[in-house]
Order: structure tokens, then sequence, then C-alpha cells
């Protein structure tokens, strides 16, 4: 942070936008293709801007000496002549954190703007001054300029007509005719569920909810796994269980080891040598964990952009939304700070081209309802109806026996099996998937 009530310059803010930068690169994703070297006004500053995207665009991390060495690389006579990083000495130590990047950025690129409207209106004074200039061509030159300027301050996509949405369609489909439904999506593993939504397609954000102790992580981590083994990119970002945790829960699925034995260490030799061998398996797949409590919608973002900038990225989980950090705005109310979470992961998903799924708690209405059953519904979603809106699809865990309820209508026993019900989907129809449960392994089947 900046020292406060401290006036600073325009060429100190674009300097705090590379030291946040060089301090903190996992936050590169947030000015990525929307901020570009030309829009600084310093060409110390610009040059080493320019350095550091050139990292993040090859998939690499910067630090301060891959980035002086990408800038001699770049151009060795400039970055001897101003002294490599050595210019950024004074300001570095007034930046410690990343939190006023996107104020730094944006002011960059407001002065930027505003540079490039005043040559543009003082291009056209010059013309306009010409006795042979023609006002009406002079006008149309300045309305085109001028909406170049506009273009290139806005942070999405121009607008494309729809023949080029309809190509790109076509395109798809053709590219899909040929191929499997697992290249072109994520199956969770789940026969039935996947045969419902025909897989998990690319932008598309989905909420798993239960009450505690329902089997939600256990779920996710296997189609998390599911999807790692069928050769799909996935991460999973854990803010209540340390990685520790999460993997004795891998462990157990995949392999005879009971959770209990794993969780107090009550193995045998043997069983080292399972362990090891699964160590053998997973490094051929592209599985990562992420276990930072409280972590927030700005840190995944930029961790799951950086992913995708590596090595790419199918599916994100994250367990669980009522754990992630939202500093309130002022007069907000947690249901506004946990629509707002969720708007952003949904963009993520989205932004990355990624299958998201959330895990979400319910509240207590569905223990307290005077029918036997407890069926959850849309609005057992806690603390916000934006869940319910944003998400494409809503799954709830669903476990009858939990409940007493030990039969089906049809007289068929419900003792171990534990339902997910697909409440809402945005894309087809809705419908209740019966796996079976192994708690000693947390396991569920088909």
């Amino acid at each position: 942070m900046m020292t406060e009530n401290y006036e600073y310059s325009l060429e100190e803010t674009e300097q705090a936008v590379v030291c946040t930068l060089l301090v903190k690169p996992q936050h590169l994703p947030e000015v990525a293709g929307w901020l570009q070297a030309h829009m600084f006004s310093s060409p110390r500053t610009a040059f080493i801007f320019e350095a550091l995207m050139a990292q993040y665009e090859r998939g690499e991390t910067p630090d301060f000496l891959t980035t002086e060495t990408e800038m001699r690389r770049i151009h060795a006579q400039r970055c001897k002549e101003m002294g490599g990083l050595s210019c950024l000495s004074e300001i570095l130590p007034r930046v410690r954190t990343a939190a006023n990047l996107s104020r730094y950025a944006e002011e960059v690129k407001r002065h930027y703007l505003l540079r490039q409207i005043r040559a543009t209106a003082t291009q056209a004074a010059g013309k306009a001054a010409l006795e042979e200039t023609d006002p009406l061509q002079l006008i149309g030159e300045l309305e085109k300029q001028l909406l170049n300027i506009r273009g290139s301050g806005q942070h999405g996509a121009p607008l494309r007509n729809l023949a080029d949405h309809i190509q790109e369609a076509l395109d798809q489909h053709t590219d899909r005719i040929n191929r499997k439904q697992s290249d072109y999506s994520v199956c969770t593993g789940f026969k039935d569920l996947d045969y419902i939504t025909g897989g998990w397609q690319p932008g598309e954000l989905y909420i798993l909810a239960g009450r505690p102790a329902d089997g939600k992580t256990a779920i996710s981590l296997q189609i998390a796994s599911n999807a790692a083994i069928a050769g799909k990119k996935v991460g999973v970002f854990s803010l209540e269980m340390s990685g520790q945790q999460l993997v004795n829960r891998l462990l157990a699925t995949h392999t005879h080891l009971a959770q209990n034995c794993l969780r107090i260490s009550a193995l045998q030799k043997e069983d080292l040598d399972t362990i090891r061998q699964q160590i053998g398996f997973w490094k051929e797949k592209s599985f990562f964990l992420d276990y930072t409590p409280g972590n927030s919608v700005e840190n995944i973002r930029a961790q799951v952009l950086m992913m995708k900038k590596q090595v790419g990225c199918d599916l994100v989980i994250i367990d669980y939304l009522h754990m992630m950090e939202g500093n309130p705005r002022r007069g907000e109310t947690v249901d506004q700070v946990v629509g707002r979470n969720v708007k952003a992961l949904k963009q993520l998903a989205l932004e990355a081209g990624c299958s998201l799924l959330l895990l979400s708690q319910m509240n207590r209405q569905s223990e307290n309802r005077a029918e036997k059953k407890h069926l959850p519904q849309l609005n057992d979603l806690r603390d916000s109806g934006v869940i319910e809106q944003v998400a494409d699809g809503v799954l709830f865990v669903y476990r009858p026996d939990r409940h007493g309820i030990t039969q089906d209508e049809h007289g068929n026993s419900l003792q171990g099996i534990c339902q997910l019900i697909l409440s809402k989907f945005r894309h087809g129809p809705t419908g209740t998937v019966n796996l079976t449960h192994n708690p000693s392994f947390t396991k569920f089947t088909n």
C-alpha cells in the first residue's frame, strides 16, 4: 500500500503497477488483455511491463531476476541504459499489497485515453484551421478516431454479427461429429448424471449443496478425480480442509485403505507401497490442489487463469462458497457479498473456458419442514437467491436414510443410498441420480 495522504504522480502510479506485479505476480491475469505497454506514459515503465507480459504469455511466473533477464533479451542496450529495475527502488518500499492494483491500472488507462483524446483534438483543431478542409469529412474522421479510442478503453469484446456466431457454432458441431462426448465436455463419472446433463460444458457453473456431513466434499473430489483420470485438467480449491486431509480422502477412494486408518496412521508397511504406487499414477494426471483458508475470488481467479495459461484448465472445484473471503462494501449485506462472489465465479468460468463446481451450504429450513422426507428445495440455498439465478445447474446431496426413509415408493431399499437431485438445469431436464455410498472409503459409485 502506498503511503496514505500522499499525492503521487502518474509516473509513480505506473511504477506502482509494475511493482505490484513483480511482488505479486499471481495478479497478472487481472490486467492481462486490457492494459498494454503502449498505454504507459513512461517508456521505462512500459519496457518493464512489456517484459512482465512476455513471461506471462509464455506461462511463466516472473520475479525480479527473470524480469531483468527478459528485459536484456528484448533490448540489452536499453536495459543497461536504464539500470534494469533500479528505477523502481524509490517506489518499491511503498507498494506492499496488491489490493490497489486495479485502481492503479485504471488510472494508467484513464490518462492514456485522455492523452489520445488530446492528441486527436489537437490534430482536428489544426485541420480545422485550414481553409481547404471539408468540415463534414473532418467530422467523419474525428468520429472514427474517437470510436477507436472508445473501443480501446473497453474491457469487453466488440459486438459480432449473428452470422459470425452461427459460423462458430457450426464449426463446433462439425468438430464434435467425429469426436467423443468426453473430448469437449467434462464427464463427472456418474453415468446417470452425465446422461441428464450431457456432460458439463465450458463456461458452466454448477452448485453442489447439502447439509453438513451429507458428502458434498467426497462427491466433489470423486468428480474431480474421475475427470482427471479421463484426461481433463482439474483444479481443486479447498477453503476448509487441509491438503493432507484431502489427500487422505482421495487415497481412501482409490485404494483399499480405510479413511479412518489413514487419519490415525494405522497403516501396515505394505500399505505404504500402495501409496507409492498412487504417486506414480497421479504424476501422469493434471490434478492440482490448493488449500488456502479464507481464499478470495480474486486470488482464485488469478490462479485459475495462470493454470489455464500454463497447462490448460477444464474443471475447477471450490469447497466451499461460504468460507470464501468477501470484504463487504459499505452498506452490503452477507447475501449481497455471497451474490457478488457467485457472479464473479460465473464470469471466471466463462473467462477461463472451464466448468466450475461450487460447493454451498444449505440453510436449516429443510430440516424444519413438516413433511417427513425433508427434500431439499432451491430456496434452501443459504444466504442468497443470486446463487439460484446465476448457476447453470443446482445439485442437492440428499441422504434418505438419515431422515428415516429406508424404502422408496416401489419398496426398493434406500439404505446406503445417496441421491443427487438436479433441481435446476438451464439447458435441459432435471432429475434424480442414485449413488451407492461406502462410508469406510468415502466412495460413491453408480
